[in-house]
């Protein structure tokens, strides 16, 4: 039929051609059998759920599957068993449902200004607990500072007041000051060295008295350089609130100025300097940290000394930034001058807060010089939270050639690190040592 189509006449062409142009707008026009006669697909714009039967006016599903008696006799156990921690989940998951998101993701902080009081909690032990007013003045004195003031009385007799002031915050050039008054009836002392045994225990009271004031230059404090300049005043007395005394343990005479007070004139400089892909959860980058100050005597019975510490720390994902290996190394030091023979004990380099070894008591270990080694894996369980396990080397020493790898004390425990900001963490750690389980709650500490 087609050859006889291109090979027809006149009267060929003018009837086929009318046919051809028919079958061609029937063909590009849109079906509509689906809405005529033909069942469309699911999915189609035109599809409705098909109507079965007569309505009866009850909702068209199965009825509730109960389970049977036996079964609910069998299950009763577990039930009981586990109903406690039903309630644990189901508390938690209200808690995340209505707070999670505010504590984990917070919003942009409020530019309010003003003064707010609010209470001071300190929790020094199972038996140590300081109540106090804490009070804050944003906008004092200029739109962009910040002075915050508190005071807590404990329960064994402590008594601190810490001031806190900036100027400038986060700008180019600003200004910080720090105050800090700390009357301490038990402060624990074993010893100087490394080798001092853990049944040298005992107890004396330091009453310190602080204030710092530094030059900032540099907006971000992870690529800061800090010029300060402050006042110490140190006084060891006897203390209370704790036995064995010092003096019970230590012959006079023994540690260098025993019962004796001293004041120095301290300057120097700070810095800091970051390459980092986060500031308060870093896992790709490089931290370099370096001390320095210079102590000069009030008095001519005041020893002159130089006191400095130099960190480095490291970061390194595990396949993926939510597993991270970190690296943290610490050589610190106190050194006299100007002809000062020895250095006050209570002035000594100290196991103490960001040198704190782990696995041990705080205060346990102190000399001239100090050596930290750490690393920690990391990783992320919620939000900003990590788990982490850690392996730690710490060592004290009266100079740097007595460091042996032999000496040094090890730790090894795990915990949860949580990131306030770019300078703090919460961190709760449990560690191990040749001592025993030692655990800690440290609330501001950097790394």
């Amino acid at each position: 039929m087609i050859h006889a189509a291109r090979s027809g006449g006149p009267l060929h062409r003018v009837l086929v051609a009318p046919l051809v142009g028919f079958a061609l707008l029937i063909f590009s026009l849109p079906s509509t059998a689906g809405a005529s006669g033909a069942v469309p697909r699911f999915g189609d714009s035109t599809w409705v759920a098909p109507t079965v039967g007569p309505t009866t006016g009850q909702p068209r599903v199965a009825r509730p599957d109960h389970e049977r008696r036996w079964e609910t006799v069998l299950r009763a156990p577990f039930r009981v068993v586990f109903f406690p921690l039903r309630l644990v989940a189901r508390g938690m998951e209200a808690g995340v449902g209505s707070f999670g998101d505010r504590l984990m993701n917070p919003g942009p902080k409020s530019a309010a200004k003003g003064l707010s009081i609010a209470p001071e909690l300190d929790i020094g032990g199972l038996t140590e607990l300081g109540p106090g007013p804490a009070i804050t003045w944003a906008g004092f004195p200029s739109d962009d500072s910040k002075l915050h003031l508190s005071g807590i009385w404990s329960t064994i007799d402590r008594r601190r007041v810490q001031l806190s002031g900036r100027i400038g915050d986060r700008r180019p050039v600003g200004f910080r000051l720090r105050g800090d008054y700390d009357y301490k009836p038990n402060l624990r002392f074993y010893g100087i060295g490394n080798e001092t045994p853990s049944s040298n225990r005992s107890v004396f009271l330091l009453e310190n008295t602080r204030g710092e004031a530094a030059l900032l230059l540099g907006g971000s404090p992870l690529r800061q350089l800090r010029l300060v300049g402050g006042y110490s005043a140190m006084s060891p007395r006897r203390g209370y609130q704790g036995t064995p005394r010092l003096e019970e343990v230590f012959a006079p005479g023994t540690l260098p100025y025993d019962h004796r007070a001293t004041q120095e004139l301290l300057y120097g400089a700070t810095a800091d300097l970051a390459a980092l892909d986060d500031g308060r959860d870093p896992a790709i980058g490089v931290h370099a940290r370096g001390e320095f100050r210079r102590a000069v005597g009030l008095r001519g019975r005041d020893p002159d000394f130089n006191q400095w510490l130099v960190e480095g720390r490291a970061y390194a994902p595990v396949f993926a930034k939510r597993r991270v290996v970190a690296f943290r190394a610490v050589y610190a030091g106190v050194d006299p001058t100007g002809g000062t023979p020895t250095i006050p004990f209570y002035r000594l380099i100290q196991s103490d807060g960001p040198l704190r070894f782990a696995g041990y008591p705080t205060h346990r270990f102190q000399d001239r010089q100090l050596l930290l080694g750490r690393v920690e894996y990391r990783w992320e369980v919620w939000h900003s939270v990590r788990a982490l396990a850690l392996y730690e080397l710490g060592e004290v020493a009266p100079r740097a050639s007595a460091f042996t790898a032999r000496a040094a004390r090890r730790s090894y425990g795990g915990g949860l690190r949580y990131g306030l900001s770019d300078e703090g963490t919460v961190r709760l750690e449990v560690a191990k040592s040749v001592e025993g389980l030692q655990a800690s709650l440290a609330i501001g500490s950097g790394f």
